[in-house]
């Protein structure tokens, strides 16, 4: 692998990384309450300082530039349909009577998307993409058994 694919590889764990704990912070509850627009971090960076006594050999900085919260904050930006009204969307799509199991702000083919498995009425598994800049429907796709099947065995 060379140096470049592994600097992207690692700039993508590390977005997706941060993307991830801004979900979890976010949570379950009240979420109907939150849309991506008004969303703001509150804790202020600790004081700098370049005490190199907690870890041998190493300094112990802290910049003016909190790089989590930058590229939060860059998501934020961008993702304008909140998860609720996106749930709403991949569920009419698939029909009246569909439960969601899941749903995840995740990356998909170098995008970021809400990603959903749904149960429809027919009790068939659907898949689901939304994007989270314009609400609209990217993929909907039965998940067949073959799906499974390939997934365990990594093809």
């Amino acid at each position: 692998m060379s140096t470049k694919e592994v600097t992207k590889n690692r700039s993508k764990n590390i977005i997706f990384g941060i993307l991830a704990g801004v979900i979890a912070t976010m949570g379950i509850t009240g979420i109907t309450n939150i849309s991506a627009q008004n969303m703001s971090a509150t804790t202020p960076p600790p004081p700098a300082t370049n005490d190199s006594s907690q870890t041998p050999g190493k300094a112990n900085l802290t910049g003016t530039i909190d790089v989590d919260k930058a590229i939060a904050d860059a998501f934020k930006s961008k993702v304008t349909v909140n998860i609720i009204d996106a749930i709403t969307t991949a569920q009419n799509s698939v029909g009246p009577n569909s439960t969601v199991k899941e749903v995840e702000l995740t990356e998909a083919h170098g995008y970021l998307v809400y990603k959903m498995k749904i149960i429809g009425e027919d009790m068939k598994k659907y898949k689901v993409l939304v994007d989270p800049g314009n609400g609209s429907i990217l993929y909907q796709g039965e998940v067949t058994y073959s799906d499974y099947d390939h997934k365990k065995m990594g093809k």
